[in-house]
């Protein structure tokens, strides 16, 4: 009888009974008061039900001996009988059931149920206690195939329990399979009236939400409701999350109120799903209101609530509240997990540093949290981002002394760090240490060396590393091609990125824009312009459409071999494309036309770019200098020059170099100073092309340098005044106008690059001289590094050299601070003191 019929005739049957009592009270003569009392009593008092006798029950012993007897079943041609003999007839159902569910082993399962029924034929009965038990062994075994066979060929008068549906239907939400879950559940209802028990159905609501299939998971909640006591806790609880997920947190609320009482006791969990639905949905500020409201619904919060916190609040990079809230959990007697803390790593490696972060570690330590792996990998992938491999290391090997055991993410994040650094040997050694410890390379660990290879310019030893990748049959994906092709196509190595490109189309792997412009781009580095143009057009023969960036490559192409009508069409085109163009494309076009010389194109193609609201940057100053110092007008290069800097803009050295050099070409050698010296008080290195152009510029304008009669201000350029006081004395001009480009970079504390053209000198033919080590005296001095002038000055000078040194110490002194020339001073005077000594023996021994 279906369970709600049962119910419904309960009433009638208990009616019927009181009518009898009633009946057989009026008929027997009335008892004495306290018997009167027994017989209203006893009779409303429900008499026991006679006891069933239970079957024997499967004892452990009686389990290994089935067990053993099925697994012996090859190779024992008595098995049946000494099953027969351990299952006595008569053999019941729940006892048959009772043996089945014994078997961890469903195969073992399977061939006792095909026993029993061919032992017990003539009886033919009927088994769903034990087929169901067996449905339960397959279902835990997600042996569903043969779940399915059993199921058909169970006979309508066996139908599988409820329960054994419903472990089924669990076990096929559980690996995925939401269809036949819903099947599943739908037989359970069809042959009893409801679904399986809400610890089933859960699995599947679950399922459901994760897939985002929102109404087939509100259908079955609304079902489960339906059913007495099929919908519990963690139900709502789901359903809830699933609005939070769609960031409807205010639906959740009203589902949690509706069914507050009826079933359903909203507990911390809740609390904590909602916050991390305002977290979600970018709302932090309404999460921390709600972690106030818990206290006051008295509701407190756990570990969990602040970890759902502190995740996001580290993705915002607010670490200022995520201390506020470390220290509340504090007060609260809340330790932090190690998940809280790995989130607050994480955060200071992106926000701030890693070195920051490492004292995370510190306070884990302190605290007796012990940091697992991912701890240590967020840690190393930060250092390796800063190119501190070398923490990075002692990070890893911190790790391994902890017990703890790296994996790919551990490795992969140094074996492209050491790449990058060209250290290739020892990423090597760290790819066979990870192999050793059981992990094999991926696609990501191979894509990370071979990145890393190709930064560092090492293109064939990446090469060689995707043939070991298709030995160890990983095939490289579109990104690994297309670092690959990049590297070739930068060291101009067009063949090998063509067989790469063909090898994509054989593996069947799709070209991206970044490919194709990649190809583009590497042949007009080759100075192959139709290749190029080929590329671009069987680029949109393949239905690839250009973007912004492929237009821009193809524009370079064209203005790189002065074709700038092809260039202005090929703008046209891309704005009939619908590609907007941007800075690069004018600035291009710019550069193009003022390296023809042709201004009035250039200034036309710059007001078009401001009228669109693009505004010039550095490179395209760069080109408009560049192009009026081309036709001589250096005046206007100035101007522009000066307009640069007050639209916010700084100079770099190309602006600087351009600059100098044309001034110089144009005898205007003050200027040219003035300019040097500005670019070296702003920090601006110069470039072996600027360096290149002063020393050519002072030696061919020195007759105007030195017959010129210049103001104040010129006099006081340090460049131009050494130069001047240097080649005055008789000195070779032009190691002269080296001496005074090292002295200014020296008193501007260029020290390095200072010594790297003292090291350059050689190879030009020209050999440092003392004057060359005095000013190089005062670029220690002013670094404050006076002790190591031993280092470039040589072990003793000529009697005639120190002179000159002496000599033009006054002309330096001019141009540096007093505290500056007082330390050369003293070290002047040190060096003379111990020449003096080492040559007085020399004199008493001539004598």
């Amino acid at each position: 009888m279906p369970l709600a019929s049962a119910v419904r005739g309960r009433p009638i049957r208990a009616r019927v009974r009181r009518l009898r009592r009633r009946a057989r009270l009026h008929l027997t003569p009335r008892p004495p008061p306290q018997r009167l009392m027994s017989t209203r009593l006893l009779p409303r008092i429900t008499p026991l039900l006679p006891r069933r006798r239970p079957n024997p029950p499967v004892t452990p012993a009686l389990a290994a001996a089935l067990a053993r007897v099925l697994a012996a079943r090859a190779t024992d041609p008595t098995w049946p009988r000494s099953l027969a003999a351990l299952l006595p007839p008569p053999l019941s159902d729940a006892r048959l059931a009772a043996a089945v569910s014994s078997l961890a082993d469903p195969d073992l399962a399977l061939a006792l149920i095909s026993w029993s029924k061919s032992h017990y034929h003539h009886d033919a009965p009927t088994t769903p206690l034990a087929h169901s038990a067996l449905l339960r062994l397959l279902a835990r075994a997600r042996r569903f195939d043969a779940a399915e066979a059993t199921l058909q060929s169970m006979s309508p008068a066996a139908t599988p329990t409820r329960a054994c549906l419903g472990e089924l239907s669990a076990a096929y939400a559980d690996a995925g399979m939401d269809r036949k879950a819903a099947e599943t559940c739908a037989r359970a209802r069809d042959l009893h009236g409801a679904l399986p028990v809400a610890r089933h159905c859960n699995r599947l609501l679950r399922l459901l939400v994760e897939r985002r299939r929102w109404k087939d998971a509100r259908n079955l909640y609304d079902e489960m409701l339906a059913d007495e006591g099929g919908a519990d806790n963690y139900s709502t609880c789901v359903m809830v999350r699933g609005m939070c997920l769609e960031g409807r947190v205010e639906e959740g609320i009203k589902l949690i109120e509706v069914r507050w009482g009826a079933g359903c006791i909203p507990h911390v969990v809740f609390y904590n799903v909602l916050i991390d639905g305002y977290c979600r949905r970018g709302d932090i500020g309404r999460a921390l209101l709600l972690l106030g409201d818990m206290e006051t619904k008295g509701f407190l919060p756990t570990v969990v609530t602040y970890s759902v916190l502190i995740n996001w609040l580290g993705r915002k990079g607010d670490l200022e509240k995520i201390g506020s809230l470390l220290g509340e959990m504090r007060v609260r007697g809340l330790c932090p997990s190690v998940q809280i803390y790995n989130t607050v790593a994480d955060a200071l490696c992106k926000w701030q540093s890693a070195s920051q972060a490492m004292s995370v570690l510190k306070q884990m330590f302190a605290s007796g949290c012990d940091p697992d792996v991912v701890t240590f990998n967020t840690l190393i992938s930060a250092f390796c981002r800063e190119g501190n491999v070398r923490q990075a290391v002692k990070l890893l090997r911190e790790a391994i002394r902890m017990d703890l055991e790296p994996n790919q993410f551990s490795y992969t994040p140094l074996i492209h760090g050491y790449c990058i650094r060209g250290e290739v040997m020892v990423a090597s050694d760290l790819l066979v240490e990870m192999m050793g410890r059981g992990h094999t390379p991926d696609l990501v660990t191979f894509g990370a060396l071979i990145h890393g290879l190709v930064v560092s310019g090492q293109v064939s030893e990446a090469l060689i590393v995707r043939e070991k990748m298709a030995e160890r049959q990983v095939m490289p994906d579109a990104n690994i091609y297309n670092v690959l092709i990049s590297g070739l196509c930068k060291k101009r190595m067009l063949p090998a990125a063509k067989n790469l490109v063909v090898e994509m189309l054989e593996q069947n792997v799709q070209l991206d824009k970044f490919l194709y412009t990649t190809l583009i781009d590497g042949f007009i580095r080759s100075e192959n312009l139709s290749d190029a143009r080929k590329i671009f057009e069987f680029m949109e023969e393949k239905g690839v459409c250009p973007d912004v960036v492929s237009y821009n490559a193809m524009i370079k192409g064209y203005c790189k071999f002065g074709m700038m009508n092809e260039a202005v069409l090929c703008m046209s085109n891309m704005r009939k494309a619908g590609c907007i163009p941007d800075e690069f494309t004018y600035t291009t076009l710019i550069d193009g036309y003022a390296k023809q010389g042709n201004i009035s194109a250039a200034l036309r193609f710059t007001c078009d770019m401001m009228k669109r609201r693009c505004n010039p940057n550095v490179v395209t100053y760069s080109s408009l200098i560049c192009g009026y110092c081309k036709i001589g007008d250096t005046d206007t290069a100035e101007d522009l020059f000066a307009n640069m800097q007050s639209e916010g803009l700084f100079p770099n050295v190309v602006h600087y170099t351009i600059l100098i050099g044309s001034l110089f070409r144009k005898d205007k050698v003050f200027q040219a100073a003035e300019y040097f010296e500005h670019m070296l008080l702003n920090h601006c290195s110069p470039n072996d092309v600027t360096l290149h152009y002063l020393v050519n510029g002072l030696t061919n304008c020195m007759p105007s340098i030195m017959n010129s009669k210049y103001s104040e201000a010129h006099k006081k350029n340090a460049l131009l005044d050494v130069f001047k006081g240097l080649i005055s004395d008789g000195l070779d001009p032009r190691i002269s106008a080296y001496n005074a480009i090292i002295f200014s970079l020296c008193r501007h504390n260029m020290l390095e690059k200072a010594l790297d053209l003292k090291e350059k000198m050689p190879n030009k033919g020209y050999s440092p001289d003392p004057v060359t080590f005095l000013s190089l005296l005062y670029g220690f001095c002013s670094v404050r590094k006076p002790r190591d002038w031993r280092s470039v000055l040589p072990n003793e000078f000529q009697q005639v050299e120190l002179e000159i040194i002496c000599r033009h110490e006054t002309l330096f002194d001019q141009h540096v601070d007093k505290s500056v020339s007082c330390e050369v001073s003293r070290v002047l005077q040190l060096y003379v003191e111990e020449f003096q000594s080492i040559q007085q023996p020399e004199v008493f021994a001539g004598s």
